[in-house]
């Protein structure tokens, strides 16, 4: 017990990084970017790509997260004013299935399909990515798609030293316990 107190904060690290995923992402038909951060760091990581030739659109569920408000509304703005025509958009705002990272796999993969589409990267937080490479995964290689996974930076949220933070842990501690329920239950 007392080497494991020794070594907590190195474990407690390493237990962070465990849900961190990223591939050598290839040029693709399309650039996924997953709703849910609060500072627009994974649109702009979408962008970013899109910019350098990444993806030919950038594709999203767009429905409501407040009154009256969609998030597509909000992506819209945030891509034209960082140069992304809104030709350049693909979303949907329909009712998710169930409101998860499920839910929005099924909307976003079925915009894939409609366009096309082949292949995709994959764009969420980092401590994100490993669950939802799982999610999309399956849906991905069902419908013969081949994806990619990049981890977008969340100023928010970080994972060395994510205990000692109150918002790090929350979100942090609420990861692993989305995670072990995926894995338990899918």
């Amino acid at each position: 017990m007392f080497v494991l107190y020794l070594f907590r904060e190195p474990v407690l690290d390493y237990m962070a990084y465990q849900l961190v995923y990223k591939d050598d992402i290839k040029k693709s038909d399309a650039i996924v970017v997953l709703t849910g951060d609060y500072s627009g760091e994974r649109l702009m990581a979408a962008i970013d790509l899109f910019k350098k030739g990444y993806g030919k659109e950038i594709v999203f569920w767009g429905g409501p997260i407040y009154w009256k408000i969609t998030i597509a509304e909000l992506y819209l703005r945030q891509l034209k004013e960082n140069g992304v025509e809104p030709e350049h958009a693909v979303w949907s705002a329909e009712k998710l299935s169930q409101v998860s990272t499920d839910g929005e796999a099924q909307v976003n993969i079925k915009l894939l399909k409609n366009k096309g589409a082949r292949s995709f990267i994959l764009v969420t937080s980092h401590y994100h990515t490993a669950r939802a490479r799982h999610v999309y995964e399956r849906l991905a290689r069902d419908n013969g798609m081949t994806m990619y996974v990049y981890p977008a930076q969340d100023s928010n949220v970080r994972l060395q030293g994510w205990w000692k933070e109150r918002e790090s842990a929350k979100i942090i501690f609420l990861e692993f316990q989305k995670t072990i329920w995926y894995k338990l239950f899918q």
